[in-house]
């Protein structure tokens, strides 16, 4: 498709777009409170559901194993040629320290929303819901889009999951996690693991007795924060998306920690990290480095007990590398042109491309073309988090006009 054609489908789509509009629907899903792993959450996918219907979209509710509801939501203009999949998620983090704003009260400062999940990735999913509405009302004949809102994401993508589980198929995807409008085609996947050390307590005056877990602990820490596991990979800037990295420790005493004995020897360690990779093939190998390590230390202390455990309530979110036709990287830079009035960026960007995605899961079940873009990024699961609204608003019109040209029969 042309740049002419482009740019006259680019001012319908302009003639469409009520920005007021657009920014109180993307109000109303900041103002619901969706934090992951609630009881709540499922309430911003009943009403997303019903926004959906008052457009006259065909809509499916799926639940997770866990009861958690995702939504389909269905925009055909002909049962012949390409399927879209737009993919986001709803729920968000938790509150954190360090809000001067309401973090559900969508306040606008400085051409910037604020609100908790803004950018990750409501500001997204607002966009998506205001791009349906407007690709409804054009005159197109050809394919199939559909989004997907899930719930989930934050727990290693279940509810997407369950959508390819229940035989969700498209032929391109587009998800909508925060790039700042970047198109991604390169991101690390990500898992989680443990390493428990039981040791065995005594007084500090017979601590020569005692098996200590923190000491143990601590040995263990150190040599998995100089561990290199990015090895087989010969791309430099890939490289720097093979890491593992420490979120958390804890230890004490017993099984609840205990704090409030320090002249006790702890007998309980554990240790929280997190795992990014690009190649599923190295899982093994990781794994096998740091368990390497942990043999290393049950040798050395043989009455300990050190156990290592990949979370199973933190499941593997799959790494992607898509590869876009010319004709797909060339519609990009066009539509970028045409409202953004700049060339794009496309591939592998610092810091997105260390975030985990849903995106790796379509990409790992389906084999499909696609990238990672949506508004936000920048102030990113953070204090006062928040999306510029000139980025929200030309997001919409990103996804309208690439819609437009990736569903064009002669798009390849």
């Amino acid at each position: 498709m042309n740049i002419k054609i482009l740019n006259n489908y680019a001012k319908e789509i302009e003639s469409h777009l009520d920005e007021n509009d657009a920014i109180n629907t993307l109000k109303s899903i900041i103002q619901i409170d969706s934090r992951t792993n609630t009881k709540d959450e499922n309430r911003i996918i009943e009403y997303w559901e019903s926004r959906y219907s008052e457009l006259g979209f065909e809509n499916k509710l799926h639940q997770t194993n866990d009861k958690r509801l995702n939504l389909v939501s269905n925009l055909e203009f002909s049962d012949k040629g390409k399927t879209i999949i737009f993919n986001g998620h709803l729920d968000t983090n938790h509150i954190g320290s360090g809000w001067t704003t309401d973090p559900f009260g969508a306040e606008i400062r400085n051409n910037h929303i604020y609100g908790l999940g803004v950018s990750n990735m409501k500001a997204s999913m607002a966009a998506m819901y205001t791009s349906a509405k407007i690709l409804k009302k054009m005159d197109l004949h050809h394919g199939k889009i559909i989004f997907t809102s899930v719930l989930g994401e934050l727990q290693g993508g279940v509810g997407t999951k369950e959508l390819l589980r229940k035989g969700l198929k498209g032929d391109f995807f587009i998800n909508g996690e925060p790039t700042d409008l970047n198109f991604m085609t390169i991101h690390a996947g990500t898992y989680s693991f443990t390493i428990n050390v039981i040791g065995e307590t005594r007084h500090l005056s017979k601590r020569d007795e005692a098996i200590d877990a923190t000491i143990i602990m601590n040995k263990i820490l150190n040599e998995i924060q100089i561990l290199d596991i990015s090895k087989t990979i010969k791309d430099l800037d890939e490289k720097k998306l093979n890491i593992v990295h420490i979120g958390a420790v804890k230890s004490g005493l017993g099984e609840s920690f205990s704090v409030d004995r320090p002249p006790q020897i702890s007998d309980n360690a554990i240790i929280y990290g997190s795992v990014r990779f690009t190649n599923f093939n190295d899982i093994e190998s990781i794994n096998n480095q740091i368990e390497k390590i942990i043999e290393k230390y049950q040798k050395l202390y043989t009455s300990a007990k050190i156990k290592f455990n990949i979370q199973s309530n933190n499941p593997i979110m799959p790494p992607i590398k898509t590869k876009l036709s010319t004709q797909t990287l060339e519609l990009i830079t066009i539509t970028n042109q045409i409202i953004k009035k700049e060339d794009p960026r496309i591939g592998q960007f610092s810091p997105y491309s260390l975030y985990g995605t849903d995106a790796g899961h379509i990409v790992n079940k389906l084999n499909i073309p696609g990238f990672v873009m949506g508004s936000g990024g920048k102030y990113n699961t953070q204090p006062d988090e928040r999306v510029s609204l000139e980025d929200y608003i030309n997001n919409i019109k990103l996804y309208c006009l690439l819609s437009i040209g990736l569903l064009d029969k002669n798009h390849v």
